[in-house]
């Protein structure tokens, strides 16, 4: 079955939105496993808010690397796909036209998007 699949597909994601699941998971305790900080007054058990989200995304992102190189160097050659990564995020426009807005506009996209 699976080798029929790969076969008809030609681009797989490794990771689907790693934002959403580091950031709800482990920031704000809204998607498993529900971990926030105490001062996120979301009841959640345990977590670290501060510093969580960022470890999870590292490794989210080592795990993307390991995929992608063993697509790239086992199948990528005789099934012709591409593989990618799903990111989300929330879009930013500056407030006015000052360049200082735009500067902050382009920094909140690229830490969002920056991966």
């Amino acid at each position: 079955m699976a080798g029929m699949i790969f076969e008809i597909l030609q681009s797989y994601a490794s990771k689907n939105l790693p934002y959403s699941y580091s950031s709800q998971g482990y920031d704000t305790g809204a998607f498993a496993p529900g971990w926030c900080s105490a001062w996120m007054s979301n009841g959640c058990p345990t977590g670290n808010s501060g510093t969580e989200p960022y470890v999870v995304t590292h490794h989210l992102l080592l795990g993307h690397a390991a995929i992608v190189k063993l697509y790239k160097e086992k199948y990528q050659a005789s099934q012709k796909g591409q593989i990618g990564i799903v990111l989300v995020s929330h879009w930013m426009v500056p407030y006015s036209s000052s360049k200082q807005n735009h500067k902050a506009a382009e920094r909140a996209l690229d830490f969002m998007l920056g991966w």
